[in-house]
């Protein structure tokens, strides 16, 4: 949550990080600023709201300098004001700083501070950081100032999670970034050198990148980076090549990132089955990366992941333990976390987060460690930090999301996770040659039976939208595997649309939410030609009896779903059968999209919510 950005290089800072700024935008933000060095000072613009905000400001009132940080901030100590805005600068506007993160001793320090004078301008945990280190830094005046040794002699005294880059105003070709539990990158360009939160940041200035460690602090100069622990062993800096390029972050002819990301989904599956399959003597035939565990000895398998991700696990419960025959949970890494889970023997654990640094999964991932299990993770930034603590990673190869509500992740997810059910079933001689021919040939259908659904369910989307635009309240309703795609569908109208909607395993509706059934309330009901098919249609008939107003997602040659629902949404179906919710859910991410633009919502920045929670 969150984004920082920083600049160190030839040309005026102040637009370079804006950009940076713009690309950081969907972690999440409701106020932002910069902080430039200029002639031996600190030159501070910071704005309320939109970045379009702080873009004015350096329209009226300009900054300059060739080096500066920035910063887009998820309020939560303090109200997204301009005051509590980052950058925070010391008392004499000397030191500047841009935090993500919580220090979670700040009141003490405040107090302390307090105490020798300090006045203190925002409501912010993050302002204790910036008097702290004006204080160390004037202990280092004998050795004419040490910018370094006073951020170490900070760093002990701060309890929580963060990630910070200071600037002073005594050396404006330097900025001192620091990592503890919030992510935080250098790049590296034939001109330049950045910070930031996420790669898309870094572009097109950088093409190296290097992942700071926990524990480890960054001193940057126009030059180069020197990295080192906190206690200040050397590190060697190790940066590999950006791999994606700025094209990949702009929207080119949508009007969303949320409605380009929907549209990706085929390549997206085009992408990962052309790098899980592999054809040999003229067979199909699976191969996945090498996870580090002996997969055959696996007894039981525990998912940890948040919401979306949480979605995509349920339906990887049903896949292995149909598949592969082990025993499967689904935790939910928030919960996880704080319990005491058991270490079965045989046990497996796999995190699932599309960023690869939530902290929540990235918490219950140490935890599952400390147990003893090894972990897979399922991400989506192979060099995360969740990546990097696992035994063996499942990459997703779905490119950047820079949309907040997850779209051709979580559809990624269910079929690298249907994959690794079948990399399991093949480990416990589960899977036969012919078997597995026979699925993977199936699977090479799904991208294009995506293509068809996404066109063929438009126009009946977009009319039921339309209507259905002014309901404050929806319920989604799905059997088997279908009870993933309604919670998936209903988080999707509640992040975007910021309509009250549930999800339900559609025979628990009538032990107590068919109450909310009227004339007015709009019923998605999940209804594909599957083994809970005719149980669906029942619900149908429940909700029909009571007036609520129907929509069925289903078959296009389904003449019951057509006379029973006012509308109906056509999906195809899936020649393997098991990644039928794959093609259930597209109709309602086109749903979800469409509402919120009926109702004036921003559908890539959804309010108060950001991508990657990198904090409780």
């Amino acid at each position: 949550m969150c984004g920082i950005a920083g600049y160190l290089g030839p040309h005026n800072a102040d637009q370079i990080l804006l950009v940076a700024l713009e690309r950081l935008k969907y972690r999440g933000y409701d106020s932002a600023g910069m902080a430039l060095l200029d002639q031996g000072k600190i030159v501070v613009r910071k704005a309320a709201g939109t970045l379009e905000h702080l873009a004015q400001k350096l329209i009226t009132e300009p900054a300059a300098g060739h080096a500066g940080i920035a910063h887009t901030r998820w309020a939560t100590h303090g109200a997204p004001t301009e005051i509590n805005s980052h950058p925070h600068q010391s008392s004499a506007g000397r030191v500047a700083v841009v935090h993500n993160g919580i220090i979670e001793n700040h009141d003490a320090l405040r107090k302390e501070l307090q105490a020798t004078g300090v006045v203190f301008r925002s409501q912010t945990d993050t302002e204790v950081i910036p008097h702290l280190i004006a204080q160390a830094y004037a202990h280092t005046a004998d050795a004419g100032g040490d910018p370094l040794l006073a951020v170490r002699a900070v760093i002990p005294r701060l309890t929580g999670s963060f990630a910070f880059a200071v600037i002073f105003a005594d050396f404006p070709e330097r900025i001192i970034a620091v990592r503890q539990g919030s992510p935080l990158l250098i790049g590296r360009g034939p001109e330049a050198m950045m910070l930031a939160s996420d790669i898309p940041a870094l572009l097109p200035h950088a093409d190296h990148v290097l992942h700071l460690d926990d524990g480890h602090l960054a001193d940057v100069t126009h030059t180069g980076v020197e990295i080192s622990t906190f206690a200040g062993a050397p590190v060697t800096a190790t940066f590999a090549r950006i791999e994606i390029s700025a094209d990949a972050v702009t929207k080119g002819s949508f009007d969303s990132f949320m409605a380009k990301e929907i549209a990706e989904q085929p390549t997206v599956l085009e992408r990962l089955l052309a790098s899980r399959i592999q054809v040999l003597a003229g067979c199909d035939h699976l191969v996945m990366p090498d996870l580090g565990v002996d997969l055959a000895t696996v007894r039981h398998v525990t998912f940890i992941a948040c919401v979306t991700s949480w979605h995509a696990a349920l339906l990887a419960k049903r896949f292995i333990e149909h598949l592969a025959g082990i025993p499967v949970e689904v935790e939910v890494a928030s919960e996880y976390r704080y319990r005491k889970p058991l270490a079965i023997p045989g046990g497996l654990a796999v995190a699932i987060s599309q960023s690869g640094e939530t902290a929540d999964t990235l918490a219950s991932v140490r935890l599952a460690k400390r147990l003893g299990l090894p972990v897979i993770a399922l991400v989506n930034v192979m060099s995360s930090t969740i990546a990097r603590e696992s035994s063996g990673v499942m990459p997703l190869f779905a490119g950047p999301e820079i949309g907040v509500a997850s779209t051709k992740a979580y559809t990624a997810q269910v079929l690298a996770l249907y994959l690794f059910a079948l990399q399991l079933a093949k480990a416990k001689g589960l899977l036969t040659p012919s078997a597995e021919a026979s699925i993977l040939e199936d699977l090479r259908t799904l991208p294009d039976q995506v293509r068809n659904t996404l066109a063929g369910c438009e126009n009946a989307v977009s009319e039921a939208a339309a209507l259905f635009a002014p309901a404050d309240a929806s319920v989604f309703l799905g059997r088997l595997g279908e009870h993933p795609t309604a919670l998936e569908g209903a988080l999707k109208l509640k992040e975007i649309a910021y309509i009250h909607a549930n999800g339900y395993p559609a025979g628990e509706f009538k032990h107590g939410p068919i109450a909310l059934v009227t004339a007015h309330l709009p019923v998605i009901c999940l209804c594909p030609h599957d083994e809970a098919y005719e149980k669906m249609l029942s619900n149908l008939q429940e909700v029909r009896a009571r007036h609520g107003r129907l929509i069925g997602v289903g078959h296009a040659d389904d003449h019951h779903l057509h006379d029973l629902c006012d509308h109906v949404f056509p999906i195809e179906r899936a020649r393997a059968k098991a990644l039928q919710p794959i093609l259930s859910i597209l109709p309602l991410q086109r749903y979800a999209y469409h509402v919120a633009k009926r109702r004036g919502c921003n559908v890539d920045q959804p309010r108060n919510l950001a991508k990657s929670v990198t904090v409780e």
